[in-house]
């Protein structure tokens, strides 16, 4: 039995050589590359809440109103 891994693997071996002479792709990604190293590519930033605080103003406001 194939692990999921393995399977995965495969699946990205058979896109890539799939995608190896697609000439509008390698043009891309030059692009991106040359992008990053101007510096005009940015991750973005997540400023999640905590897990526990999640919901907490909808569930606050739902029960002062239920008293």
């Amino acid at each position: 039995m194939e692990s999921i891994v393995d399977k995965i693997k495969e699946t990205t071996k058979a896109e890539e050589k799939k995608n190896a002479s697609d000439k509008s792709l390698r043009e891309f990604e030059k692009l991106l590359v040359n992008m990053d190293k101007l510096g005009c590519l940015k991750k973005p930033d997540y400023s999640l809440p905590l897990v526990d605080t999640i919901g907490k103003t909808t569930y606050s406001t739902l029960n002062k109103h239920s008293v």
